[in-house]
């Protein structure tokens, strides 16, 4: 029921129409035109999945008081390329084309300002540290340790091997002390990507102190309760569940 709570606040992450009123009426769409019979896909992909465009408005939409789209958001991200097909953002929508779909673009070739980087891409901007903090590519380790020491565990308690249960243990400790990593390059994403703490972001950060609260405690029982008790077992998939919910709303974050 929690979980349920949580995943119901995140409406802020779906498609909001009054966006698109806006959009439509400062660019005049044409609704004959692409972007004019795409509506809510020139900033998704699928709703609520945001699209480069997407995802370049939404740390300026993030870092309003009212979380409201404004005309000098869409100004501001005209001059860059979200899509990177060579065509600039302002270029494509006033000649009706999408611009967060690399194949949806004016036919010839692309004006001299065209292929900036956009603020909402992978791009680095001059920096060493990109926006998501260097976080999506190394929480993938702890996630995989801790999932492949669940599967190891009840495949020694198949098979009925103390090797196997040594292997999971070992898994389950490398996953946690990856967390002095992880959790610093969580708050960079956080602090870097200007996202607000609500929504998707609010469930990804309880998940994820649920997660490690969790992880901690899965070794305790462990080591009080042995490998084979079943409430031990149950913690552990208990745990691989919230970690698992936790990857999927981080990955909401960067990709959606």
């Amino acid at each position: 029921m929690f979980i349920l709570l949580l995943i119901a606040t995140a409406s802020s992450s779906e498609a909001r129409p009054e966006f698109w009123q806006l959009f439509k009426n400062y660019y005049k769409v044409d609704a004959s035109k692409p972007n004019g019979q795409a509506t809510c896909k020139n900033c998704h992909s699928e709703v609520p999945q945001r699209n480069s465009y997407g995802k370049a408005l939404e740390p300026l939409v993030n870092a309003s008081k009212d979380n409201m789209l404004t005309i000098e958001m869409l100004k501001q991200v005209e001059g860059t390329d979200s899509d990177g097909d060579g065509w600039t953002n302002g270029d494509e929508i006033k000649q009706g084309f999408l611009p967060g779909d690399p194949t949806s673009h004016p036919t010839g070739k692309p004006s001299d300002k065209s292929g900036q980087s956009s603020p909402g891409s992978d791009s680095t901007g001059g920096s060493i540290i990109p926006t998501h903090g260097f976080h999506p590519a190394v929480v993938h380790f702890p996630i995989a340790l801790f999932l492949f020491g669940v599967f190891l565990e009840f495949l020694g308690l198949r098979k009925k091997s103390q090797e196997f249960g040594k292997a999971a243990l070992w898994n389950l400790i490398g996953a946690l002390a990856s967390i002095g990593v992880v959790a610093p390059t969580g708050v960079a994403a956080w602090l870097l990507g200007g996202h607000k703490l609500e929504g998707t972001m609010l469930i990804h950060l309880l998940l994820a102190i649920s997660s490690i609260l969790l992880m901690i405690g899965t070794l305790a029982a462990r080591k009080k309760l042995g490998n084979t008790d079943r409430t031990y077992l149950a913690i552990l998939v208990v745990a691989a569940l919230l970690i698992s919910a936790t990857g999927y709303f981080g990955g909401q974050l960067v990709y959606g």
